[in-house]
């Protein structure tokens, strides 16, 4: 399996802190809606003919995280 880049929707400013509906999981991840509210963001993709887009939300701040296996 290839790996998903997702630079991009984390690198993108309107994006963090907002929930994003995404096309599908692909090497290259394809955004369809964003807003501040799920709500929102379901209607958007809805609107633009998605009914069961893939859904994640944005962390407003990227931080590392450490675990001990």
């Amino acid at each position: 399996m290839k790996a998903i880049d997702m630079k991009a929707i984390y690198a993108n400013k309107d994006y963090k802190g907002n929930w994003v509906a995404l096309k599908s999981f692909t090497s290259n991840p394809e955004v369809i809606s964003h807003a501040k509210t799920l709500k929102e963001t379901l209607e958007r993709a809805e609107q633009k003919g998605f009914k069961h887009p893939i859904i994640m939300q944005i962390p407003k701040q990227i931080l590392p995280i450490v675990g001990v296996i």
